[in-house]
């Protein structure tokens, strides 16, 4: 192929992905702009019903229709959704050595009604536990995934599938984290939001410090010895990485549950997104900034009606993960599509993205544009520092029809054993199952 200084540095393909995104960013801002001046509804009533049908909307409302309302617009924090079922709870501010100011969430005991109700609920647990040092329960320690927030392992319809609760009601002092940046740890002691400084961050300061801080933080306030970890997608990535590196930590996690590992995905569903794997992190940066990332989902949270919302997210997620959902119900997703997204930084996109390209689990790099092709060539020190027991839950084909994604290996939660991890961990896939439903339990295991 012909080479040509400066243009050939990408191929056609990758240039046609780079126009399909200032495309989409630029249909986007128009589109903001038209709701804003017109209403949403109004556009609804307007639309052909084959738009409808094209894209599955999904019109499930019925005779429930205000009570899931109700549901989704009174419960915007955590507290809220506590509160609506009965359970009490805390909320802790923890500080980074670096300045950040993380909200934690403690679920403090059983369920507050009758004792009927509760010796009932009890027997459906069905979980047995011991005393574990001087704390008087057992301490568990829930982390959520990429752009999402504590409340989505709490925000399903239906009680018996929010594992933090079955836990609470077997005896648990139940904990869950929240990651730099997101609604619940968005304060810094030096700098505000607007500051590009506040978002400097990739997954490394949330694994080398968020991590770390809010265990000793737990087992500070718990005095137990260790507890228990159970990470989400992302929430699996960070432990890997804290573990590999902190020896120390490894005495306080005495079992980590991974839940949709993802430490060396594949790549995206979709050969147009995929090719951001092999941007730059400049054209990265110039595509999405260098503060929060993706901001304009919050817009159309708000703005859309909720069932074209879902409709729309169960495209997204399919364009870049091949995920159907089929796993979760159209009321599940209402309810639970409402309390996904929170910020993170692009930063950390962009650190997703270079680990997709080196397909290893590795820190960020900053990757100066001298050195792009030495930072192609180099290698990274292995460590393997893991010895906490481990179980690693995955869904076998992540919703998907069985002979798509499954034959090409692409799947952002398509993983390969960790080589770091002791001869002790255990690995469990769970057959057509989707990856993004496993946050919200719906009872995987018989």
């Amino acid at each position: 192929m012909l080479y040509i200084p400066f243009f050939s540095r990408l191929s056609l393909a990758e240039y046609q992905g780079m126009l399909v995104a200032a495309l989409f960013f630029i249909v986007e801002k128009l589109l903001r702009v038209l709701l804003l001046v017109v209403p949403a509804g109004l556009i609804m009533d307007y639309l052909p019903d084959w738009v409808f049908s094209q894209f599955k909307v999904p019109h499930i409302f019925g005779a429930d229709r205000e009570a899931e309302s109700r549901l989704l617009d009174d419960f915007n924090s955590f507290a809220e959704i506590m509160e609506f079922w009965s359970y009490p709870h805390e909320d802790h501010l923890v500080e980074t050595r670096d300045g950040f100011v993380l909200g934690i969430h403690r679920i403090t005991g059983k369920r507050k009604i009758s004792s009927g109700a509760v010796s009932q609920t009890n027997s459906e647990t069905n979980v047995s536990i011991a005393g574990h040092g001087r704390g008087s329960k057992p301490v568990v320690l829930f982390w959520h995934g990429f752009m999402l927030s504590s409340e989505c392992f709490v925000c399903h319809p239906d009680w018996v599938n929010i594992l933090p609760f079955r836990l609470a009601e077997a005896g648990y002092d139940v904990w869950l984290g929240n990651s730099r940046g997101n609604k619940y740890s968005y304060k810094h002691m030096k700098y505000v939001p607007g500051d590009q400084r506040f978002w400097n961050f990739s997954i490394d300061e949330i694994a080398n410090i968020d991590v770390p801080t809010t265990v000793d933080y737990i087992l500070e306030e718990t005095g137990a010895q260790s507890l228990t970890y159970i990470g989400f997608s992302q929430g699996t990535t960070q432990m890997f990485m804290a573990l590999s590196r902190n020896r120390g930590l490894n005495t306080k996690v005495n079992h980590f549950i991974a839940l949709a590992p993802a430490s060396t995905p594949r790549g995206f569903h979709n050969n147009i997104v995929d090719y951001f794997t092999k941007a730059t992190p400049q054209m990265l940066y110039l595509l999405f900034g260098r503060r929060r990332a993706m901001s304009l989902v919050y817009f159309w949270i708000n703005i859309l009606p909720r069932d074209l919302y879902v409709a729309a997210l169960d495209f997204c997620v399919y364009l870049l993960f091949g995920w159907t959902m089929r796993n979760l119900s159209q009321e599940t997703k209402c309810i639970a599509y409402w309390h996904l997204y929170s910020y993170t930084s692009v930063k950390a996109i962009v650190h997703w993205m270079q680990i997709i390209r080196r397909g290893e689990l590795q820190m960020y790099d900053e990757d100066p544009p001298a050195y792009q092709l030495l930072w192609a060539s180099a290698t990274s020190p292995r460590s393997r520092h893991i010895s906490d027991d481990a179980a690693l839950s995955t869904a076998l084909r992540d919703g998907r029809k069985p002979n798509s994604q499954a034959r090409s290996g692409r799947g952002f939660h398509n993983h390969s054993r960790p080589p770091s991890l002791p001869p002790s961990a255990r690995s469990a896939r769970i057959r057509e199952y989707s990856a993004g439903a496993l946050a919200h339990w719906n009872n995987p295991y018989p």
